[in-house]
């Protein structure tokens, strides 16, 4: 598994260029990433959009847009099925999220993801590096699913465990968070956990380990956190808890972060609107190694 997001650009830069659908990527820090992901062999780009106005984007950048596929379309929505269309059947490895409401987005990898497999749902997950932690650890799912029950946490909690497999984290460390009301008595996540916990105490799950803690107050009572048994993937009871604790270390704990979201087989990199170019950069970089190491998997 990889330590840190440095790794994680060096192994793109070997893999060499992928080719990935970009869905309007009319905005300047987005076309400078695209122009440079190109220049620095990550990418092929397919750009889906209004032709004109990624035009104008481009020669405000100085990108070249010779030899680059354009879609040109400016309804959000199909222009978001395109971009599915463009992986399933095989044109492009990843989806590259721009100028666009990630809603649109989500609809058509749902929908996709559940004509996969019943099994499969789609989730998003975020990479992070955080002060004092070596390595990078994945939370999920702060994206899609607003308030999963026990089932869909189970596919979310696969769907994390078969992308951190193809990533070279052979047995990932599984912290299911949760916490008891102030009364003691169980809230709903803390049901949950247990359903849980008992489908992967069964033999269908023996892949991963699973923390006997449900939160890290629990995990480390005297507040010293333990590198070999901090988790590497929290799957947190619902979106609002998940959104809280990934821009927590963002903004408190000074981490760095990257967001995709999967399912079916499908990366698509859904970046923050407030991300800027440098983040956009590592964003590809890890669309890249995951795109190639799904891919491996699927072979």
């Amino acid at each position: 598994m990889f330590r840190n997001f440095q790794e994680i650009e060096n192994q793109a830069k070997k893999i060499g260029p992928r080719r990935a659908v970009a869905l309007f990527p009319d905005e300047p820090e987005v076309m400078r990433a695209m122009a440079d992901g190109k220049k620095l062999g990550l990418i092929e780009p397919i750009l889906v959009g209004d032709k004109s106005r990624i035009r104008t984007v481009a020669h405000e950048v100085s990108m070249s847009l010779e030899g680059v596929e354009i879609l040109d379309m400016d309804d959000p929505q199909k222009a978001a099925d395109i971009c599915l269309e463009t992986v399933v059947n095989g044109r492009a490895s990843f989806i590259i999220k721009g100028n666009i409401l990630t809603s649109y987005l989500y609809r058509s990898l749902i929908r996709t993801a559940g004509e996969c497999s019943s099994d499969q749902v789609a989730c998003t997950l975020c990479f992070h590096q955080a002060r004092g932690i070596d390595k990078i650890f994945v939370i999920t799912d702060p994206g899609v699913n607003i308030l999963p029950n026990a089932e869909t946490k189970r596919k979310i909690l696969a769907n994390a465990i078969n992308v951190l497999h193809q990533m070279g984290c052979e047995k990932p460390r599984v912290m299911i968070l949760a916490a008891h009301r102030f009364d003691g008595s169980d809230s709903t996540a803390v049901k949950d956990a247990v359903l849980i916990e008992k489908v992967c105490s069964s033999n269908a799950f023996t892949d991963f380990t699973m923390s006997t803690a449900n939160n890290l107050y629990q995990a480390y009572p005297d507040h010293c956190i333990s590198l070999d048994s901090f988790p590497d993937l929290f799957l947190v009871p619902n979106l609002e808890t998940g959104n809280i604790l990934v821009k927590s270390i963002d903004h408190l704990g000074g981490g760095i972060r990257q967001c995709v979201t999967v399912g079916g087989n499908i990366t698509v990199l859904t970046p923050s609107r407030s991300d800027g170019y440098a983040a956009r950069m590592m964003n590809l970089a890890l669309g890249v190694v995951l795109s190639q190491s799904l891919r491996r998997g699927n072979e």
